[in-house]
């Protein structure tokens, strides 16, 4: 399972932390579709406010 860490590009606050579903809430997204879509946005240089680091966790 991936975990999200969302931070602020400019204070390094985390905004939303967890799984993609959990961290779409957060956001206020419509669903975790909509949450990828900000992830691929944020990573390519799209969304500059943001930064996301995402973690694997391999446990089963």
């Amino acid at each position: 399972m991936k975990y999200y860490t969302v931070y602020r590009e400019d204070t390094e606050e985390i905004i939303a932390f967890g799984n993609a579903v959990q961290c779409a809430e957060i956001l206020g997204l419509k669903d975790a579709r909509q949450f990828h879509a900000f992830v691929s946005k944020t990573r390519s240089g799209l969304r500059k406010r943001y930064k996301v680091v995402i973690e694997e966790d391999d446990e089963e």
